[in-house]
């Protein structure tokens, strides 16, 4: 796996893993930054959770996103 890279925020865990688990269903692996602490200080901004996928993953899971408009808002 190359390195990480961060493509979209969220303001709950709950958003998160909605995304999260649509990306893992297309094969791409994710992982959440910052889910504890945002669980810890929710509503603090510097505390949103970060979705990151590997870099050779990134434009894919872009483009997932961006195509669901019913997922949950992303903050790219």
């Amino acid at each position: 796996m190359g390195k990480l890279v961060s493509i979209a925020e969220y303001g709950t865990a709950a958003e998160a893993h909605i995304v999260k688990s649509r990306l893992e269903a297309e094969g791409i692996p994710c992982y959440l930054y910052n889910e504890n602490l945002n669980s810890i200080l929710a509503g603090v901004s510097f505390a949103r959770i970060k979705l990151q996928v590997p870099l050779e993953h990134s434009l894919k899971a872009a483009d997932i996103i961006l195509e669901n408009p019913s997922d949950p808002p992303t903050t790219l």
